[in-house]
């Protein structure tokens, strides 16, 4: 046995994840008991919260100007410095946020992260993560980061999760979480296609029902002016990322790699086109392969975040059931050859994410997702190929457990 496999064993595994969680909750401890001046308690979090306050106030238009995140957060906030914020979700999006605005921020900040730690570890343990698998889940460091930046990267997992694997046996449940992932509408761009490629007719029926429930709900509420503001912003928005104001290297997607490394705005965008025709293809085929639902939404999460016109590096959370559904299977089915340096590699890119603050060079972040995709992809064509003689395996030790 080589000294990588042992690192592999049930046991080391789970505790090597669980001392590693330990080293980074502790660094964020001591950023928040030293007052840290170049450290914000609950990161982009102070925009949720000082948006919901301004959807309760009855003024989310003025969210959309090119200064009313930073008027906000000067309001309702002023001790956060945070710069570079805008509030670039739908009004639809606002309303389901609003009720944060009830609390005052350290309240609401716990709740938030509270309900997005239950609602996680509730999806996972539905479809199938249980035991130490699950506490080694929700201890993994891309769950850390999504804690520490304040995100709702962990609502957006579940949503997705749901959608995916309740779309032949509940598809209303289906249906409705692929709608209220509309909350980060760049996350849903291929929920459509593994819905029709599936057959899942009644859940993408519900989806788009849901969806346009929510949209004319929210212009009823918040008036048709909000949406206009906000679809003039949304360009302002994009030509943020095109120039470059955006922080590319935060990004996971396959423009924002090219744009960082210097690869022209066309050219770019040629790209990324092409990754999410790409994208489509590998959905359909896995969707022509398999009905198992744990390949289904691991190829479609990886093929979203490379695609997604807006992906940052917390949304990498959605990475982390599909790499565990890999390893759980590798232990049952053998090790391919260098899947379990590939998953190594990984929990150790995780650790520098999301990289140099630069605005050139190599991506990390992209890395990151780029080898994570191939992995999966590549453990999804593995099991669902017809046996042949000889195949390559590495072994059959564990990465993680499963009680």
């Amino acid at each position: 046995m080589s000294s990588l496999e042992r690192y592999f064993q049930p046991n080391r595994a789970f505790t090597l994840i669980l001392v590693l969680a330990a080293f980074q909750y502790t660094i964020l401890a001591l950023f928040i008991l030293g007052a840290s001046p170049d450290f914000v308690v609950g990161g982009d979090f102070v925009a949720f919260w000082s948006a919901a306050r301004e959807t309760l106030n009855g003024d989310l238009a003025a969210l959309y100007a090119s200064d009313g995140l930073a008027a906000a957060m000067q309001l309702h906030r002023p001790e956060a410095s945070v710069d570079g914020l805008t509030w670039q979700y739908p009004p639809h999006a606002s309303l389901i946020f609003a009720p944060i605005g009830l609390l005052p921020f350290e309240a609401a900040y716990a709740l938030w992260c509270g309900l997005g730690l239950a609602a996680f570890a509730a999806v996972l343990y539905s479809v199938g993560v249980r035991g130490r698998a699950l506490a080694a889940l929700m201890a993994t460091l891309p769950v850390l980061i999504v804690l520490n930046t304040g995100q709702n990267a962990l609502f957006t997992a579940s949503l997705m999760l749901l959608a995916v694997f309740n779309s032949r046996s509940r598809p209303i449940l289906a249906g409705l979480a692929a709608a209220l992932l509309t909350l980060k509408p760049q996350l849903g761009i291929l929920l459509p296609v593994i819905f029709l490629a599936g057959g899942h007719w009644r859940a993408f029926t519900v989806a788009a029902l849901g969806s346009l429930g929510l949209w004319l709900g929210s212009a009823l509420a918040l008036g048709v002016e909000t949406w206009r503001a906000f679809f003039e912003f949304l360009g302002i928005v994009s030509g943020s990322v095109t120039d470059g104001a955006m922080p590319l290297y935060k990004m996971v997607n396959v423009y924002a790699a090219a744009r960082l490394a210097w690869v022209p705005d066309a050219l770019a965008l040629v790209l990324a086109g092409t990754s999410y025709v790409a994208a489509m293809i590998a959905v359909v085929w896995t969707c022509r392969k398999t009905e198992d639902p744990k390949w289904r939404y691991s190829v479609l999460a990886s093929a979203t975040l490379l695609t997604a016109p807006y992906s940052m590096y917390y949304e990498l959370v959605l990475l982390v059931p599909a790499l565990w559904f890999v390893a759980a299977q590798a232990h049952r089915s053998g090790w391919l050859n260098w899947e379990r340096e590939s998953l190594a590699a990984l929990v150790l890119l995780t650790l520098f994410l999301p990289g140099p603050a630069t605005q050139f060079g190599a991506s990390f972040c992209f890395l990151a997702s780029a080898v994570a995709a191939g992995t999966i992809f590549r453990r999804m064509r593995a099991e669902v190929a017809p046996p042949q003689h000889g195949r390559s395996l590495a072994g059959s030790t564990a990465a993680l457990a499963t009680d």
